[in-house]
């Protein structure tokens, strides 16, 4: 298996395997190096035994995977308090509650519900916040996903408008 491949393979386990007993083997590697970084450092070290030589990949941004945008970056547009904006192309319509939403988002990524933010659901269309660390790991969770059988976007929401009232 080519190394692009295998690092497909490790963010989709990333994205939607429950990683609860690996969470704390790392925990419990991290006492073993007491210093700054030590996580960081155990992530590479997993990297270099599963990858071996990475010389040849590009590990210039964004362009690893080529799973981003044109520009090599997705881009969130909206972020406020260090939440970031999300659109959803599902609604009131499609009988969609702040719960369901919740729970899809909790179960596709992991992310504790708390952390959640705003939800404003439409008639077709909805928007969430979560917190800017999690808005990649949540846009890429939805990719080819459904939510109550019906196909979802989840996009990157657009910047509001500042509306002059002059």
């Amino acid at each position: 298996m080519n190394q692009e491949k295998k690092l497909e393979k490790i963010l989709n386990i990333a994205l939607n395997e429950d990683l609860d007993d690996y969470i704390k083997l790392v925990k419990l590697l991290k006492k073993e190096l007491p210093f700054f970084n030590s996580i960081k450092r155990i992530a590479a070290a997993l990297l270099k035994d599963k990858l071996g030589d990475i010389s040849k990949l590009d590990l210039t941004d964004g362009n690893l995977l080529k799973r981003t945008t044109e520009t090599g970056k997705i881009v969130f547009e909206d972020i406020k308090d260090g939440k970031a904006r999300l659109f959803i192309n599902i609604g009131k319509n499609h009988y969609i509650s702040t719960g369901d939403l919740i729970r899809e988002i909790v179960k596709r990524t992991g992310i504790d519900g708390k952390s959640i933010g705003k939800i404003d659901i439409h008639s077709t269309y909805s928007f969430f916040e979560v917190p800017e660390l999690n808005a990649e790991l949540v846009y890429h969770a939805f990719d080819d996903a459904k939510i109550k059988g019906i196909p979802v976007v989840v996009e990157p929401a657009k910047k509001r408008k500042k509306f002059n009232n002059n």
